[in-house]
């Protein structure tokens, strides 16, 4: 690693200084989420064998994984013109090119490197090192995130709404998913209404009660005030989640249909959503083990084997990792 690289990471760290205490507790929950993808792991294994993943995997069809693959091409640049439109309204003009290889190295310290530096770090502090403002960096980032948690739930309704079988299996599951909607929906309002509307909203927090909260609520809306009033922002990076998650729902649709699984398509819009929802609670090692057993789940309500899904969820997992590694060498090489 060059000495750029290192002083990278050295100002990455200054982003998320670290005490002693909060190293030890860093490896105590680090070694507990361990723990759970272990438990995970072996307790999905048991039901199948290594053989049985190994022969699902060498049948899988290879053109339709390339084909899979190739949409993270597509990914990278929606979501970079994503973070683009926001960080305009933040008043940073930040380059496609530049915002893509900083989702790649993202990838790279989400995925492959064990460090306590995150890829939303990342990319706030690669916005930071262009000379813009730490807080509107770091503003930009979290409001382009939590856009594209809210087009997951937006496409779970959907699906929801036009499928029966996760419904019976999880019951109530229709009301977590429109609280959640709901109370994400409101969050979006507070961050993009305009100065004076915001302002009548915020005068609940004078109530009895309510005062307890009212200097958190304030250096929250402080820290966003330039989205307030961009509707043109919020609309176009809305636009760009909803197409950023139809081509994810493919992407992991063509793996699937790689492996022969013959799920309908529409199935999909409701297990991928739920499924990487779900994977973003951090209660494990890049969500292993959670994932293949959440795919074992929703695919055994039609008929695929555990080998199967398992084959299914690595073939994901090992397009992700070799994009971290790619991510890994741009972040080596880039100036």
């Amino acid at each position: 690693m060059g000495s750029h690289s290192i002083q990278n990471v050295k100002s990455l760290a200054e982003m998320a200084p670290e005490t002693p205490k909060k190293d030890v507790k860093r490896i105590l929950i680090t070694f507990l989420k361990a723990l759970v993808s272990i438990v995970l792991i072996y307790y999905i294994l048991s039901k199948t064998n290594l053989n049985e993943i190994w022969l699902s995997i060498k049948s899988a069809n290879l053109i339709l994984l390339l084909l899979s693959f190739s949409l993270h091409a597509i990914g990278y640049y929606a979501s970079a013109y994503r973070w683009r439109i926001l960080s305009l309204a933040q008043d940073m003009d930040l380059k496609v090119s530049y915002l893509v290889q900083s989702y790649a190295v993202a990838m790279f310290f989400n995925n492959v490197l064990p460090s306590t530096i995150g890829g939303d770090t990342v990319r706030a502090y690669d916005s930071w090192r262009k000379g813009y403002p730490k807080l509107e960096s770091i503003a930009t980032v979290g409001v382009e995130r939590f856009i594209g948690m809210f087009a997951l739930l937006v496409f779970a309704i959907i699906a929801l709404a036009l499928t029966g079988e996760i419904n019976r299996q999880v019951p109530n599951l229709w009301l977590w998913v429109i609280i959640i909607f709901a109370l994400m929906f409101i969050v979006i309002e507070g961050i993009f209404l305009k100065r004076g509307k915001a302002k009548k909203i915020a005068k609940i927090f004078d109530l009895p009660g309510f005062k307890l909260f009212k200097k958190q609520i304030d250096k929250f809306t402080d820290a966003f005030a330039n989205f307030r009033g961009k509707n043109k922002a919020l609309i176009c990076s809305l636009g760009l989640s909803l197409l950023l998650q139809i081509n994810v729902i493919f992407h992991y649709y063509l793996i699937s249909e790689a492996l022969g699984l013959n799920i309908p398509f529409i199935k999909f819009w409701t297990i991928i959503p739920i499924a990487l929802f779900v994977q973003m609670i951090p209660i494990s090692i890049n969500a292993i083990g959670i994932r293949e057993n959440l795919y074992v789940f929703f695919f055994s309500l039609y008929g695929v084997s555990v080998a199967s899904t398992i084959a299914f969820s690595w073939i994901a997992y090992s397009m992700i990792l070799f994009l971290g590694i790619v991510g890994g060498i741009i972040y080596v090489l880039r100036k």
